[in-house]
């Protein structure tokens, strides 16, 4: 029984992967003289050279800052605040990037909050918010405190005989800093920066809005214009290619060789830091905490205020376009929820159990994990050749958006349910043999033990694909819209008290998703520091 399933769950993982695929090649017009024209071109080269360069520069300013933000979080991690930070880091995956957008503008624009505190504009003689330096503010807002939970997550790895022998051995704070945390924290930072990395190389919305016009293009971006636009699906093509080698070398270099329990779950060593009283560090510590976390949170913070401002202006909750946007967000957002926690649930009980056929298992594995290195947008590319006209049915496009979206939030429902059920499994699988339990009744007892798991990827699946615009973006139209393209079609047309209605909305129903089952409040059990 387990194996018909394994085979049909294989069959569909392999069938929206290739669909896709195959539209796209059926595009393709490919002679050896375009690939070298495609190359010859200044243009093209300039895409991919500005691709690398804010992806690069982008993932080291992230790092770079969350090192010291994620010591001092650390080193008083067991003070509420300190957990409702790490939780609201975390958060940073997950909050729509068109938020992000909407908030750096607000912000950090000519006419936005800070220029009107400080004059910024004219102290740093800023001629435009748009281009390089906007695609990096918003990057770092987004990743760095994504950054610091995953920095944070290492340090908590930390062996409670490390702080034994070091209180033993009476090591000064530089001492203790440069022989435990730095490094705990030295052995996955490249795989840190190769997340976050691919992160900012994949970006769509941040980049198509505050780039400011094709000068500043990325490859993801391009290839959507490409396709949409220009109907050049050969450039398209030869970008996406280049683009999934990258994406490819990257995540096996980065992503897989991260050490540690996943990035999602927080585990937490109950000890108290050495220097966590000390006078000075705790004093540095809070005023680190505070100015990075006015920084890091300063979108949450103008986008509720606004919120709460415009709330009452006008009744933007009866506004027709608002409801029927609001219903295909929530619609979209509920069934990949539940699509993507059940079919997680199956492949990890599917790889569990054939974890004695090492060939089925990396075959599972590998088809789940290189949805990991297509972007979102070369699968809705391949989509939206493939179905055509067909795409304007509103329940196609809801079931197309709804199986891309789960497309790439399954794999990480897989990395946060295998591990979990492998060690169930180990550890009860003795008693199933031996009292002659059925699968059914086994999935009833190991349920309670995995229900916080899979609450957790519930909503972390719902937050994620409610404030989806990467795959909206290719199947939106005047009768179809969803609150990300609602918010990006309000913030072009400069309809900045609609914009703040809508990104306030959008941020507190997502915002009350995530904190609301995240699992970063401190596990029950302690880690083992054996």
């Amino acid at each position: 029984m387990l194996y018909k399933l394994y085979y049909l769950v294989l069959s569909l993982l392999c069938l929206v992967i290739i669909l896709p695929i195959i539209g796209i090649i059926s595009k393709l017009e490919f002679e050896i003289s375009y690939l070298l024209n495609f190359f010859n071109s200044k243009y093209n080269i300039k895409i991919i050279y500005i691709t690398f360069l804010q992806a690069f520069l982008s993932a080291i300013f992230s790092c770079i800052i969350a090192i010291p933000f994620a010591l001092s979080l650390y080193r008083h991690k067991n003070s509420r605040i300190i957990k409702l930070i790490v939780s609201l880091c975390g958060y940073s995956f997950v909050i729509p990037s068109i938020l992000i957008v909407y908030s750096v503008i607000g912000i950090y624009g000519r006419n936005g909050l800070l220029n009107d505190l400080i004059n910024f504009y004219n102290l740093l003689d800023i001629k435009s918010l748009f281009g390089l330096k906007a695609i990096l503010i918003a990057h770092i807002l987004l990743n760095a405190p994504f950054a610091t939970r995953l920095f944070f997550q290492n340090l908590n790895t930390t062996p409670k005989s490390y702080i034994e022998i070091a209180n033993s051995l009476n090591l000064g704070f530089w001492s203790n800093l440069n022989k435990i945390e730095w490094p705990i924290l030295k052995q996955n930072l490249f795989s840190v920066f190769a997340i976050i990395f691919v992160l900012c190389f994949l970006s769509f919305a941040i980049v198509m809005t505050l780039g400011g016009g094709p000068s500043i293009s990325t490859m993801e971006v391009s290839i959507y214009q490409s396709a949409l636009f220009e109907l050049n699906f050969n450039k398209a093509i030869i970008l996406s290619f280049i683009q999934i080698m990258i994406c490819l070398i990257l995540l096996v270099l980065g992503f897989y060789k991260l050490k540690g329990s996943n990035f999602f779950e927080i585990q937490t060593n109950f000890f108290d830091h050495p220097f966590k009283n000390h006078c000075l560090i705790k004093i540095f510590d809070y005023l680190i905490i505070s100015i990075f976390s006015i920084i890091f949170f300063s979108p949450i913070i103008y986008i509720i205020s606004n919120f709460i401002e415009t709330i009452y202006l006008q009744n933007y909750f009866l506004k027709k376009y608002f409801l029927e946007a609001f219903k295909n967000s929530v619609i979209l957002s509920f069934f990949t929820a539940t699509i993507v926690t059940f079919i997680g649930l199956i492949i990890s009980i599917l790889l569990v159990n054939s974890r004695n056929n090492i060939f089925l298992q990396q075959i599972l594995f590998l088809i789940s994990s290189i949805i990991l290195v297509i972007s979102p947008i070369i699968i809705s590319l391949g989509y939206f050749i493939i179905l055509g006209e067909l795409r304007y049915i509103s329940l196609i496009t809801y079931a197309i958006i709804i199986i891309i979206n789960c497309v790439f939030l399954i794999p990480f429902s897989i990395l946060i349910l295998f591990t979990k059920l492998k060690n169930i499994f180990l550890n009860f699988d003795d008693i199933k043999k031996t009292f002659r339990i059925s699968e059914k009744n086994f999935i009833k007892i190991i349920y309670p033990l995995i229900q916080k798991n899979l609450i957790y990827i519930f909503s972390f699946s719902a937050a994620i694909s409610f404030g989806d615009f990467t795959i909206i973006s290719f199947f939106k139209n005047e009768s179809f819209q969803t609150l990300p393209t609602i918010l990006y079609k309000l913030i072009t047309s400069y309809r900045f008290n609609e914009a703040s209605f809508v990104a306030g909305f959008m941020l507190v129903f997502s915002l009350l998703i995530y904190l609301l089952f995240d699992n970063s409040f401190y596990k029950d059990n302690p880690v083992n520091n054996k």
